[in-house]
């Protein structure tokens, strides 16, 4: 992969490596941290926490943080806080980890220490490898076409430590797992800020390509001329004005053949979304690079659950197109054929990302057969409206699906909020002309629209679940750990629900 910004290496030892730069010391705020805490790490960095201590330098923010210099083993000692312990929670775990990111690269160090116990004291679930994993996306820049920066860290080398060396041993193998999670979720941020003029849907599937090579995935694309054989009306023409035709991208990863369960997933990747004769505004129209986000999730989690030999079966499949503006596009007033054999008539062209979906949902499940199905799309604009960006919506036909998704995503800061499917929505989507229509023109339940007509080519007892990731794939401003710009949405979560 090309550069990144800041990249960091987590390890251990019993003997803290000399020249090391810093030594970061996260601890609760409140109520004050106890006096045999600190002085187990007083011990190792000559009572320099105590004396920040005694100056009241651990303000209760969460990521507020205080230096003091050394001339022992640790030149620098940074002290960060977790705030008050009451509160204390993933969230502010992933805060404090890039504001103490934030700190090293501005002084561009590139050997620290990670001192655990405050971690392990402050009680929160996996707390060591949630900040391991908030350094690693706090440290993400996309720079790949930037004149190299001499003033970027490339990589730090951050060792654990402790004053317990089983805390070490134990953690480590937590830290580790987290850190390739997160590296997955850095991969796919890469892919969501590639502009539209490097990522089309053939430069996907050649990606798709060399992803399977390296982790040994089976990939399979299908290109224009099959899916017109296969009836793919919606895929068809959605990507029918662009120059590069629309694919079909297929992975597989199959680690548990005794195992009946095999989950697909399902992404969007509109390379770049003009929407089409339904045009967009100029203002902001840049931007439709990140319409690929669904299908870069999904090659997240692929090389994920690969680099951590999770044992499970994972199918992924990427819908892949450009929608474009030209004499070839698709029209308003068009009505199309899908797979599934239902005809659609097409209300806007901008609600393009239904289409492609369906065809692909389809297509899973009479050809792939799996058990159960999850797709990731940034579908609406209107889920936006009912959440902000604090969570996904999810759509599903299967409460228990619906269920363990809603957990998983409360245990890895990926919040998703469940909006219904009741029937009487239905009638948002009835054709007059055709059997459905793809959009509609009232603006009651945008969101809950888009995961009704999806709704429409998923079979009876198929457990099936949309995640409308539209508000919370790419941050508008600057938010902790990622900042601005992609998130790599859904792909913690994900791994999280294939590894339980």
């Amino acid at each position: 992969m090309s550069s990144n910004g800041t990249s960091f290496e987590f390890v251990g030892g019993e003997k803290v490596a000399p020249h090391t730069d810093v030594l970061l010391v996260p601890l609760v705020a409140k109520p004050s941290p106890p006096l045999e805490l600190v002085s187990r790490v007083d011990a190792v960095c000559d009572d320099a926490v105590s004396e920040l201590l005694a100056v009241k330098a651990l303000g209760e923010e969460v990521g507020q943080a205080a230096h003091t210099t050394r001339a022992g083993t640790f030149r620098r000692v940074l002290l960060v806080s977790l705030g008050d312990a009451e509160k204390l929670n993933g969230a502010a775990l992933r805060k404090a980890a890039a504001a103490a990111t934030a700190w090293l690269t501005t002084a561009r160090l590139n050997r620290a220490a990670l001192w655990v116990d405050g971690l392990v004291a402050a009680g929160q679930e996996r707390a060591a490898g949630e900040w391991a994993a908030a350094m690693t996306l706090a440290g993400f820049r996309f720079d790949e076409y930037k004149k190299p920066d001499d003033k970027t860290i490339p990589k730090v080398r951050v060792q654990i430590c402790s004053s317990e060396s089983g805390h070490v041993r134990r953690l480590l193998p937590e830290i580790r797992e987290q850190v390739t999670v997160a590296a997955a979720v850095n991969y796919t941020r890469h892919l969501s800020h590639q502009p539209a003029n490097v990522i089309n849907p053939a430069t996907l599937a050649a990606e798709a390509r060399r992803l399977a090579h390296k982790n040994k995935l089976k990939c399979t694309i299908l290109e224009a001329a099959q899916i017109r054989r296969l009836g793919m009306g919606g895929l068809l023409a959605v990507g029918a004005g662009a120059a590069h035709g629309p694919c079909l991208i297929q992975l597989e990863y199959r680690a548990a053949p005794r195992v009946h369960r095999t989950t697909a997933l399902v992404g969007k990747a509109i390379t770049f979304d003009t929407g089409g004769y339904s045009i967009k505004p100029a203002a902001g129209l840049e931007a439709l690079k990140f319409d690929k986000c669904g299908g870069a999730a999904v090659l997240g989690v692929l090389k994920a659950v690969s680099d951590l030999k999770l044992k499970c079966n994972v199918i992924g499949l990427i819908a892949a197109a450009e929608n474009a503006v030209s004499d070839r596009a698709y029209r308003p007033g068009d009505i199309l054929k899908m797979m599934s054999g239902k005809t659609v008539e097409v209300i806007s062209t901008d609600a393009e990302g239904r289409l492609v979906l369906a065809d692909a949902l389809w297509y899973a499940q009479k050809k792939l057969k799996p058990t159960e199905i999850i797709d990731l799309a940034t579908l609406t604009g209107g889920v936006s409206i009912a959440l902000g960006k604090e969570a996904a919506g999810l759509m599903s036909n299967n409460d228990d699906l619906a269920g363990e998704l809603g957990e998983c995503g409360r245990r890895t800061g990926e919040r998703l909020w469940r909006l219904p499917l009741w029937e009487e929505y239905r009638e948002l989507i009835k054709g007059t002309e055709a059997d459905l229509k793809n959009s509609t023109t009232k603006r009651e339940a945008h969101a809950i629209v888009g995961g009704m007509f999806l709704k429409e080519f998923v079979e009876n007892g198929m457990p099936w679940a949309h995640l409308d990731i539209a508000a919370v794939a790419v941050n508008e401003e600057s938010r902790p750990p990622t900042g601005k710009g992609a998130t790599g949405f859904g792909v913690r979560l994900l791994v999280e629900y294939l590894r339980r």
